[in-house]
């Protein structure tokens, strides 16, 4: 697999108006494809384009992608030298009083529960922090639409469906339906480690795509599109 930064990849995405993530109102902000709050500083040169996006659709994922940022550079990611920056650099300052909005609203996710040793007994409590499934679906989503528009420059039909799963256990990937399915696939990757990722498409219909991403070498996701009727048809053959 060869690595392709974004000078492979880019478009001219000046001359499009419209906002790439609900296609429907006039683009007047450039967004990133993977948030910015995602890379220690200083932001990487290679980066994709910026994508036209409303500015509505642009603010209303601000909060989603800090949650996003906190779950993804979580656990063993810490481990990881990006994983590590992030945490010293923007999540920990932000969590000792530089945003306190944002403390505020962590907190309000957090939950106290017991802890119980491997023998039954009680040790105490700790608060862990419970991030609902739908900001980091939205991340998710944004990022398909955004990977549709790098590839293609329009915006990603309403009737392609887009499905993005977590694995909690990177290594689980690595299996013979997977390795064929990567096979051949154009492999990317900015940050030093925060984000690398694989994607292949249909050439004669890009809306049919398959990407595996991986942030700070640890948390990974597959996102798949396809149009509704190509599944359509594929249960009534099977």
């Amino acid at each position: 697999m060869s690595e392709t930064t974004n000078k492979e990849s880019s478009h001219n995405l000046s001359s499009n108006r419209i906002c790439y993530l609900c296609g429907v109102r006039p683009a007047n902000t450039k967004d990133h494809l993977f948030p910015e709050c995602l890379f220690p500083k200083p932001i990487p040169s290679n980066l994709p384009a910026r994508l036209p996006a409303c500015r509505q659709c642009n603010n209303s994922l601000s909060k989603d992608e800090e949650l996003f940022r906190v779950f993804v550079a979580s656990g063993m990611a810490y481990e990881r030298q990006a994983g590590f920056r992030i945490w010293i650099e923007k999540i920990r300052p932000d969590l000792q009083g530089k945003r306190r909005g944002l403390r505020r609203f962590l907190r309000s996710l957090t939950k106290v529960v017991p802890v119980i040793s491997k023998s039954g007994g009680f040790l105490g409590q700790a608060g862990i922090l419970e991030i609902q499934r739908q900001p980091i679906q939205r991340v998710l989503y944004k990022i398909a639409k955004g990977l549709y528009f790098l590839d293609t420059n329009q915006v990603l039909p309403d009737d392609v469906e887009i499905l993005a799963n977590y694995f909690d256990k990177p290594e689980g990937l690595v299996s013979p339906p997977l390795d064929e399915a990567i096979k051949g696939a154009k492999k990317f990757a900015y940050g030093n480690g925060v984000v690398t990722y694989w994607r292949n498409i249909v050439k004669d219909d890009p809306t049919v795509s398959l990407t595996w991403l991986l942030f700070y070498e640890d948390k990974a996701f597959l996102i798949c599109t396809f149009r509704k009727e190509t599944l359509g048809a594929v249960n009534e053959a099977s």
